[in-house]
């Protein structure tokens, strides 16, 4: 199982694109855009190809992410997702409301908290969690696109161009 991890495309058909190419040289069977999709522009456009991502789509609704935006997806967004891989919990959010410093009560030592939102990069472990940021492709606020791959081994942050900048191992 691979799951690949965007965030906060902020609407950027340039970007949308870029990420397209990534999951096509990932190869994901499962893809998760976690939040902020959509912008000021382009939302048809960007509901289009947001679907060309490779492997099972799921959308997680961000802060940005307005009903005018989302009504042109051919289904609704979900405010988190819930999937269970790698002998553990994955939760799935935009990290507006659940991030490293509130944590899902639903998680337990192990589990693991994916989400975007700071346009930063990280992967850590807080109190024996997993909690990782996706950062951000479009708009990178330390300067560093990136995207997350998980897998059976751990979660691995990455450049846009495919470059490893952090792992992490599941213990």
């Amino acid at each position: 199982m691979k799951i690949l991890v965007f965030a906060d495309f902020h609407g950027s058909v340039d970007i949308l694109n870029a990420a397209i190419e990534i999951s096509r040289r990932e190869t994901p069977d499962k893809t998760v855009v976690c939040g902020d999709l959509f912008g000021w522009s382009h939302p048809q456009e960007v509901a289009t190809l947001v679907q060309k991502l490779e492997g099972v789509l799921y959308l997680i609704k961000g802060n940005n992410d307005f009903s005018t935006a989302v009504g042109y997806l051919p289904y609704a967004m979900d405010e988190s997702a819930i999937m269970y891989h790698f002998s553990r919990k994955l939760f799935f959010t935009h990290g507006d409301r659940y991030n490293a410093l509130r944590i899902p009560p639903i998680l337990s030592e192990g589990d693991v908290l994916v989400h975007g939102h700071t346009h930063v990069g990280r992967l850590q472990v807080v109190n024996g969690l997993y909690v990782l940021n996706v950062g951000s492709l479009a708009r990178a606020r330390d300067g560093v696109p990136s995207y997350i791959v998980l897998d059976e081994l751990g979660a691995t942050l990455k450049h846009a161009d495919g470059e490893i900048l952090q792992e992490i191992r599941w213990i």
